[in-house]
């Protein structure tokens, strides 16, 4: 087997270890909510178990999405990106085993077996994509002062707009369009503004409102602007694609959780909310807001 089928193999080892990772965190929540005798997607009461089973799944699905990202860098030859990038997934995986013995809840050895079988791919899959032959180093520092003052200007804007610009929602939580900040980051400065931006912000909201289950927004925001910042300088219909997806993930990320937490029916609705009212609306408004200032600061394009 050549380089470049040994690159391929790893790619496809390291997808499958984070899916496996994503897979057992959910069954660990399943079967922990089981053994407390808690109806699966039926509304919870208990905070500690909304919180327990927030987490789990949080940490789960964040290690799986660190490792897609680090087979995709190690797809574009940045293979040292893609091995911190596994690295990182993976040791959240591994932590994740502990998620249930802190809360003081029976632990199953099939969620324990899978994570581990679920790093070793990842580590195996890490070692093979290591050995790509269009191996490249990012250019520049991870961010320009620019770029960091634009961060924290955004961000601001971005909390402040979750915060007062809100409107309550029958199914809990709230409402609100200014997701527009993160999709027009991320369009004009690219995916790493973006994600940050999305990260930030919303969790200095959730933070200031005092939503416990601020973790959630950093996974599901920090998506919503990491993808729409890859189509930076691309034509305005893949831009429109790609904001299109990082809205859908912000939305299914909510729901995924609150389908355990809420129940099914009102975690529909949620979902509903988040995909059509909050992405969609903060897309159109975000786009037109992006083509105003490309005209008026030419240099932005």
């Amino acid at each position: 087997m050549g380089e470049a089928g040994q690159v391929k193999r790893g790619h496809a080892l390291s997808v499958f270890g984070g899916l496996i990772i994503g897979v057992s965190s959910v069954f660990e929540a399943v079967f922990v909510l089981y053994t407390l005798g808690f109806p699966i997607f039926q509304k919870i009461e208990d905070s500690q178990v909304k919180i327990f089973v927030s987490l789990c799944i949080f940490i789960g699905l964040t290690a799986a999405t660190l490792t897609f990202a680090g087979a995709y860098s190690f797809w574009k030859g940045y293979t040292r990106t893609g091995g911190y990038l596994n690295f990182i997934g993976s040791v959240l995986a591994l932590s994740n085993i502990i998620t249930p013995f802190t809360y003081g809840y029976n632990v199953s050895q099939i969620f324990s077996t899978g994570t581990l079988l679920g790093v070793c791919l990842i580590a195996a899959g890490t070692a093979l994509g290591a050995s790509s032959p269009l191996a490249k180093k990012m250019k520049g520092p991870i961010l320009t002062s620019v770029e960091v003052a634009v961060v924290a200007v955004l961000s601001a804007l971005y909390a402040v707009m979750i915060s007062i610009l809100k409107f309550p929602s029958p199914t809990g939580g709230y409402t609100h369009i200014g997701d527009l900040i993160v999709f027009i980051a991320a369009l004009l400065f690219g995916y790493k503004v973006g994600g940050l931006t999305g990260i930030i912000g919303s969790v200095a909201a959730d933070f200031f409102i005092g939503y416990d289950r601020w973790f959630i927004s950093i996974l599901a925001h920090g998506l919503e602007g990491i993808i729409p910042g890859l189509s930076k300088g691309k034509p305005f219909a893949v831009q429109v694609v790609f904001c299109v997806i990082g809205g859908f993930l912000m939305a299914t990320t909510y729901f995924f959780i609150n389908i355990f937490i809420k129940g099914y029916p009102l975690a529909l609705i949620s979902y509903a909310r988040d995909l059509f009212v909050q992405a969609g609306i903060s897309i159109i408004v975000g786009l037109i807001i992006v083509k105003v200032i490309k005209r008026a600061i030419p240099r932005l394009r």
